[in-house]
């Protein structure tokens, strides 16, 4: 069963998913929200599984982010249930791809589901890890924080 991520674009292939038989859709195990923050960054908030599944939608909701020279990226994962080495694996790229365009990555973890995988591939020495978003937004410049 082929399903479409984003009805707006249904001829491009990579906008959609292949989900077998007997599986949910990838919407039931996934979802993913962008919304910009007052600080100028991009959220990208994960709820569900990363996994083989479901991690080409974080993939491409992250890739379609990406703009040289953008706004940092921060990568809530705080609602993550399951981190599997698929996610793991579109974090590394999602990260290499940010840098390429000056764009700075940050990830939002606070749970054993999510910071164990992270700190065994030895992830935790290499992204900037928060407990909390508001830890993870830049400070606003002219701000109380700046």
């Amino acid at each position: 069963m082929t399903v479409d991520l984003w009805p707006e674009s249904p001829d491009d292939p990579s906008r959609s998913a292949t989900v077998p038989s007997g599986r949910r859709q990838n919407a039931d195990l996934l979802t993913v929200t962008v919304h910009a923050n007052y600080s100028g960054a991009v959220v990208v908030a994960v709820r569900g599984e990363v996994d083989l599944y479901t991690g080409p939608l974080l993939r491409d909701v992250v890739f379609s982010l990406l703009r040289p020279d953008g706004p940092p990226l921060v990568i809530d994962l705080a609602d993550v249930d399951f981190l599997g080495a698929a996610g793991l694996s579109v974090l590394v790229v999602a990260r290499e791809a940010a840098m390429a365009a000056g764009v700075r990555v940050s990830l939002v973890a606070h749970h054993h589901p999510v910071l164990l995988p992270l700190m065994v591939m030895g992830l935790d020495r290499v992204f900037d890890i928060y407990p909390a978003l508001a830890g993870a937004l830049p400070a606003q410049e002219g701000g109380p924080d700046a």
